[in-house]
């Protein structure tokens, strides 16, 4: 028993809010020893309810596969204790106030509390659809081509490589058959139905450029890719497309969702910001930069810190 939770205790310690309490602590300690103890806000009450004891259990069982026993709650109870009472001194002694971590925790914690307001409403098919009316370009399906190639290797023709393509193109266009031209490679020689970011993952940049941009039925080519020359022919074209509600309506709550808790977090950060006379004191050396950044950043001066 005492092992295991010896065990779910160094785990704990791994976490950056129990180093920032044990430095907490020990200033705490410092500080009494030098003021004189300090008896606490009369009346304070710490209550750990049945709801935070079971999840404390519950995070024993995610950690060690089983429930603990009566003695190992208590222990992890009293920790709880101890963790809180470590954390309300920490506040009263405004240790908190020049953490960055903890003042970033804390800035997450009251955004997640505010998108997830603005996320718990569902929209209604009305509203999906203005949605996806207002954003088609999002959801639209890109265009897709199917086709073959045939690649004439850099490695293995070397300076030659793009006269042995211009010939296979010449004779591939002549009824040559595409099976006895070529170099063997582990590069698919028909690509089925795939977008342009999908031939680009496969071929390059430039090749799937090029692929896209082709018309025709006739071989064409060469093109360059990282691997060498290829001609190239299409042997389907399938038109981008907008896709009714209906068939992507779990992708349009999602990116509504999305914007509603962007949307939310924006509104009250303005709202709240609006509560401040916020004033920017700066430093000299940034003085007299503007404020939004210059196209062409050659032009602006670089700040100097001092020595």
């Amino acid at each position: 028993m005492a092992s295991t939770v010896v065990e779910f205790l160094k785990r704990a310690a791994r976490e950056p809010l129990v180093h920032f309490l044990a430095i907490g602590a020990a200033l705490f300690v410092v500080n009494g020893l030098i003021n004189g103890p300090d008896e606490g806000p009369a009346g304070e009450t710490i209550v750990v309810s049945e709801g935070r004891v079971g999840q404390i259990a519950q995070s024993f069982l995610l950690l060690s596969g089983r429930l603990p026993t009566r003695e190992e709650l208590q222990a992890l109870v009293d920790d709880f204790v101890s963790e809180e009472v470590g954390y309300r001194e920490a506040i009263a002694m405004g240790l908190d106030a020049d953490d960055t971590i903890v003042r970033r925790r804390m800035r997450q914690k009251i955004e997640f509390m505010i998108e997830d307001g603005a996320a718990s409403e569902t929209p209604s098919g009305a509203e999906l659809q203005a949605w996806l009316d207002a954003h088609p370009e999002k959801f639209r399906l890109p265009e897709r081509r199917a086709m073959r190639q045939v690649l004439l290797s850099s490695d293995k023709r070397g300076a030659a490589v793009r006269a042995d393509a211009e010939a296979a193109l010449a004779a591939l266009n002549s009824g040559a058959d595409a099976a006895g031209l070529g170099d063997k490679s582990m590069l698919p020689a028909a690509i089925p139905l795939t977008t342009q970011e999908g031939v680009s993952a496969l071929f390059g940049v430039d090749f799937a450029a090029a692929a896209f941009a082709a018309t025709g039925d006739d071989w064409f080519g060469p093109v360059a890719s990282p691997f060498g020359q290829h001609v190239v022919i299409l042997v389907e074209v399938e038109p981008g497309r907008a896709v009714p509600l209906a068939e992507i309506v779990d992708r349009v709550h999602s990116d509504w969702v999305e914007a509603r808790r962007n949307d939310a977090r924006d509104e009250f950060h303005a709202r709240m910001r609006k509560r401040y006379d916020i004033r920017i004191d700066w430093p000299e050396p940034w003085k007299g930069l503007p404020s939004t950044p210059d196209p062409n950043p050659s032009t602006q001066p670089t700040p100097e810190v001092g020595e």
